[in-house]
């Protein structure tokens, strides 16, 4: 059992440093890295057996490229807060440009946020040559990664790793809170986790679709012409066929997960009904078994995006975040009314035209967030990161994103950025008619708000990054 526990508050603690990693970053103070290089070196001592590993900015003050290495065994991290290609590539464009091969045999990217889904490995390959070499599922990893890796480790390395996490969570707690811009922080670890209720039960049963068949029927009938790259876009295929547009489900081991009935809906056209199984939510939510705990989440996100496609609220296909889009064609605007400590208005969609050419669409800007679920001290929470997307077309990204987004988060400080958080958890539990599956959004914990009540307030046209407060 002490086994058990251990992993369990590994999984709470890394979620933390995760969370609070990506609400500094959302408000532009990448630079919590510095404050944590020195921390990991415990951890990848152990994780990656590099007993010389050092922090190398102590041997030359700010070390170009890379932060951590042990040239014994040659290997090489570079820590960062930013998880996007280019830093990948600006990362490696260093190394290469320095001949740091001659040292470094290996060079790791931890990413203290969530990497993203995917990286160009091809784009990699155009900078290396056959002194080095770097493979992007390899060599880029991120806390869940090193998660992993720590499960490998005997009980007495675990729990020396878990005292570690618990000093970087302080170490991350702190850096917010004297790094805060003179506005009196919020308790750091619960500022955007919203706790939620889970369903009381889930459903499971057997699949039992020739995924061939279907995808043959698919060509034929909804005029689809590429190869099926899952097992998952299989069944949305079958289920398509069959007129079920739900996306309330789970596939995993060629079974369907539902918090629906699934014998009293669609998803029963899919299956096999006599293996149809009730499951109490406690069998996935307290299970030993990952795969299980995976599964809830999963469930718990696929729910939350069906609903939220009632709301006119979108989802970017790659990487994730749901993005608010027009609730109908031609719409210029749109605008959420929310209840704070006030009722006030909050602009969540707006299309820009050219300047030059007012008859030109600029973009469209898109109020964003980022939600994850995790158990924390036996409670299940949603994990708020609020953000902005560009697209230039409501769906695909702007070439400008980048540019576009970094202005905007010049523009915010820590009491909007957290009434952004509080939008999201009002918007979220409005959600209705989740609650006939049992989900339910609770209100967030509570924490000292300070001035942040103050920043319910008018929205200015150039940042579009606060509330247009109206008395209630």
């Amino acid at each position: 059992m002490r086994q058990l526990e251990i992993e369990n508050q590994l999984r709470d603690v890394v979620s933390r440093i995760v969370v609070q990693v990506e609400l500094a970053t959302s408000q532009v103070r990448t630079d919590i890295n510095l404050a944590l290089e020195d921390a990991f070196i415990p951890i990848l001592k152990s994780v990656y057996n590099l007993p010389h590993l050092v922090n190398l900015n102590r041997k030359q003050k700010n070390y170009p490229g890379i932060d951590l290495g042990d040239d014994h065994d040659r290997v090489a991290f570079q820590i960062t807060s930013t998880t996007t290609l280019d830093k990948v590539k600006a990362t490696i464009r260093q190394f290469m440009d320095r001949a740091y091969y001659n040292t470094f045999d290996e060079l790791f990217i931890l990413m203290l946020a969530r990497k993203q889904a995917s990286y160009s490995q091809a784009s990699i390959n155009e900078m290396l040559t056959d002194r080095f070499a770097f493979n992007c599922k390899k060599h880029i990893i991120d806390l869940g990664d090193l998660l992993g890796l720590v499960s490998g480790l005997r009980l007495a390395a675990q729990e020396r790793v878990l005292t570690e996490f618990k000093h970087i969570l302080g170490e991350v707690d702190a850096f917010i809170s004297f790094s805060s811009d003179g506005v009196a922080a919020p308790t750091a670890i619960t500022s955007n986790l919203q706790r939620i209720r889970l369903p009381e039960a889930a459903y499971v049963a057997e699949l039992t679709i020739d995924d061939q068949a279907v995808i043959d029927r698919a060509k034929a009938e909804l005029n689809y012409k590429g190869k099926a790259k899952s097992r998952k876009s299989v069944v949305k295929m079958a289920l398509l066929l069959n007129g079920v547009e739900t996306d309330a489900w789970v596939c995993h081991d060629n079974k369907l997960f539902s918090f629906l009935d699934i014998e009293q809906c669609g998803l029963r056209s899919v299956v096999d009904e006599g293996s149809v199984e009730r499951l109490e939510i406690s069998d996935l939510a307290n299970s030993p078994e990952l795969d299980n705990v995976n599964i809830l989440k999963q469930l718990l996100s696929a729910e939350v995006w069906e609903q939220l496609k009632k709301h006119h609220v979108r989802k970017h296909a790659k990487d994730g975040f749901f993005f608010f889009g027009p609730i109908e064609e031609g719409q210029i605007e749109r605008k959420e009314t929310w209840v704070g400590k006030k009722t006030a208005t909050r602009r969540v969609y707006e299309l820009k035209y050219q300047r030059k050419d007012p008859t030109k669409v600029a973009h469209h800007t898109h109020f964003s967030f980022d939600l994850t679920f995790s158990k924390l001290d036996g409670d299940w929470y949603a994990q708020i990161v609020p953000s902005w997307y560009y697209s230039y077309n409501g769906y695909v990204k702007s070439h400008w994103h980048e540019d576009l987004l970094s202005t905007q988060k010049r523009l915010e400080h820590n009491a909007s950025v957290r009434n952004m958080v509080r939008f999201v958890a009002h918007f979220l539990s409005k959600l209705d008619d989740a609650k006939y599956v049992g989900l339910q959004f609770l209100p967030l914990l509570e924490f000292d708000v300070s001035e942040a009540d103050e920043a319910d307030q008018v929205e200015g046209d150039e940042g579009d990054d606060l509330a247009e407060g109206t008395a209630a």
